[in-house]
Order: structure tokens, then sequence, then C-alpha cells
């Protein structure tokens, strides 16, 4: 039996690629989030491409905010930087 692969949408450029080629951001509670959590952390969920101009996109047009109903904005300041660390 073939793995079957899994495709997920970036919220920057709404481009489909597999989701292990993406970074995830999940809500755990109304007010925690987490960024690439294992597959068993459930919760409302987002993907985003491991490219820097599509993680700029996503701070800019403030798509963490509207994707997962999230309004905590020290938490959504603190997964942004992160993901711009993961660049530097």
């Amino acid at each position: 039996m073939e793995k079957q692969i899994v495709e997920r949408l970036c919220q920057s450029c709404r481009n489909k690629f597999n989701r292990a080629d993406l970074i995830k951001i999940t809500k755990i509670d109304k007010n925690n989030l987490s960024l690439n959590p294992s597959s068993k952390v459930l919760g409302r969920s987002l993907y985003v491409c491991k490219n820097l101009e599509c993680v700029k996109n996503l701070i800019k047009k403030k798509r963490l905010r509207g994707a997962l109903k999230f309004n905590n904005q020290e938490e959504i300041e603190r997964i942004e930087s992160e993901l711009l660390k993961m660049f530097n």
C-alpha cells in the first residue's frame, strides 16, 4: 500500500505543497499559538511556505489573526519573530 501525499495550501502564496515542506502554525487555545507542532497536536492551523517572501507577506497582510481567528497581539508578535528568525 502506497503512502498518501498530503497537500496543504500556503496562506501567503495560495499554492499547494506537500505538508512536510511547509511551516505549520496551530492555535492551541484562545491565548497560545504553536510553531511546527507535531501532527498529533490538534487545533485550528495554517501553513506557510518555507520561503522568506511568503513569511513576510503573511505578516504584512496579518493573515495569522484572520486565518486562525486569534486576537492575542503579543502571541502573534512572538510567532512572527520566531518565523523571521528561521531565515537568519
